[in-house]
């Protein structure tokens, strides 16, 4: 079993319908979910703000793409909130032993 620290997470699916931005709201069960601060390189020097997370296999149906947005936790709005980060990677790691079996995502 993976571990994990959060209860879930709501991902929002980036669609494209007549030419404007949509979204379909998915959940996810058990995550692991860290926050990180890095130093930026512009001259506003503003800490970068980055999350990891670890979406085990069982978790979730849903492969998260770039540009899709997600918030920590499950939330009933079917718009993606202000708070709401973007996915800037994916790692589609579900091979293995199905006790490892994960996704990783970077959200900015």
């Amino acid at each position: 079993m993976m571990f994990t620290n959060c209860e879930g997470c709501t991902i929002y699916e980036k669609v494209t319908v007549d030419r404007a931005p949509s979204y379909i709201k998915h959940t996810t069960g058990a995550i692991y979910w860290e926050p990180s601060t890095g130093q930026t390189d512009g001259s506003d020097r503003r800490p970068k703000r980055s999350v990891f997370v670890n979406i085990p296999d069982f978790s979730t149906d849903y492969l998260p793409k770039e540009d899709d947005r997600v918030v920590c936790g499950i939330i009933e709005s079917t718009t993606p909130p202000a708070t709401a980060l973007t996915v800037m990677n994916v790692k589609d790691l579900r091979y293995g032993s199905p006790r490892v079996r994960h996704i990783e995502l970077t959200l900015e």
